[in-house]
């Protein structure tokens, strides 16, 4: 393929928007014949009534210029334009095509796909009866999120749940994050709506109705999930999508979420099996301790057997740019080992990560390494689980 010889002319103005950052693998929404093939490089998003059409124009053009693997995601009003599907992020041939489109130009000489990456496969925009942007007022309750695979479904069926029992559900779809929120609402729920928006106001909510919604409504649904009583991440009233920006002082809709993962890998066959998985999402770095003793504790609930396990601590790996950037494995990591130390007494005998680096060493293996594939520690003598795990930010 000749990578000077693209003729789009008004591409950029027909860009939405281009994916910029990796997430966890794993979404759903393409027709694949290889489950296991989930990645994809999304080259651009149309939104609108002629998404469609435009995105099956983009994909004729992109497969006619060489890139035979060129397939759409369509949804309500959106369409992605994807290329290729690759099993990881470290997989050479995704890196290739990466070099290659990157280098694509339009007729102006512009470089439209410079800054794409790879990412999980879209999924179709699903319609819905009760979009959070059409809501008849400027604050709303957010009651659940969710950003793993089949997110889009999980949010429409909840809100139909919700609806189904006679509350007022709306739904939001963002690039990486679901959620649904209960309500619509003006200033006039507060004690005194003069002091909503300045700067160091913290207006009361004294609304009935909106007090005994946060009443029923106490803890937030992650991924389908309410959080524990003992460790919950609480609802919170935030903005409606493009209502009265002048609000700016009260909580709006996350800019970023953080998945996080962790595993008991077991050393006798270097696998993280069936409870010995946990993960969550994290709305702000500040709920991330919560979250980690949440998913910590449901580790530890779920070790087998009698006896004190002997776990070491890996460590947590960036799986991402952003992350990376913002130090927040180191966050999770502090957070994981006092977590471990809390709820593991008594049943788990903790090594810290330094003594872990040198057992792992004494074996032949790197730390780093083996917390990007621990298979290779089956067999490690002196521990019967290494903790590893991953943190993943998800900007809006």
């Amino acid at each position: 393929m000749n990578p000077n010889a693209i003729p789009w002319r008004r591409l950029a103005a027909a860009v939405l928007a281009v994916a910029a950052l990796p997430v966890l693998a794993g979404a759903r929404g393409c027709q694949s014949s290889a489950p296991q093939r989930q990645l994809t490089i999304v080259m651009v998003e149309y939104k609108g009534d002629a998404a469609g059409a435009s995105a099956r124009r983009l994909a004729k053009e992109l497969t006619a210029q060489g890139l035979a693997d060129t397939f759409v995601v369509e949804g309500s009003d959106y369409a992605s334009v994807c290329v290729g599907r690759y099993e990881s992020w470290k997989d050479p041939a995704a890196d290739a095509m990466l070099k290659r489109v990157r280098l694509i130009r339009d007729a102006q000489g512009q470089y439209p796909f410079l800054g794409v990456l790879l990412m999980p496969v879209p999924e179709p925009r699903p319609a819905t009866e009760w979009p959070l942007e059409q809501a008849k007022g400027i604050f709303t309750l957010h009651v659940a999120s969710w950003e793993s695979p089949g997110r889009m479904a999980a949010a429409q069926q909840y809100a139909e749940d919700l609806r189904s029992r006679g509350y007022e559900a709306y739904v939001y779809h963002g690039p990486r994050l679901s959620m649904v929120t209960l309500g619509a609402y003006g200033a006039g729920i507060f004690d005194d709506p003069s002091k909503v928006g300045k700067p160091g106001a913290k207006p009361k909510i004294t609304d009935p109705k909106v007090l005994d919604l946060i009443k029923k409504f106490p803890r937030m649904r992650l991924e389908g999930q309410e959080t524990p009583a003992d460790a919950h991440v609480p609802t919170q009233l935030v903005k409606v999508p493009g209502k009265d920006p002048a609000l700016g002082s009260m909580t709006n809709l996350p800019r970023t979420l953080y998945r996080v993962s962790i595993a008991l890998v077991s050393t006798k066959t270097g696998l993280s099996e069936g409870r010995a998985r946990a993960s969550g999402v994290a709305q702000s770095r500040q709920e991330m301790p919560t979250l980690v003793g949440i998913l910590v504790k449901q580790l530890v609930d779920g070790l087998e057997g009698g006896g004190v396990a002997r776990a070491g601590i890996v460590g947590v790996l960036a799986t991402d740019a952003d992350a990376a950037r913002e130090g927040v494995d180191a966050t999770v990591l502090q957070a994981m080992t006092a977590a471990l130390r809390v709820a593991g007494k008594g049943k788990v005998a903790l090594f810290a990560p330094q003594a872990t680096a040198q057992m792992l060493d004494a074996s032949g293996l790197k730390a780093a390494d083996v917390l990007r594939d621990p298979r290779p520690a089956k067999g490690l003598p002196g521990l019967d689980y290494l903790v590893v795990a991953t943190v993943t930010a998800f900007p809006r």
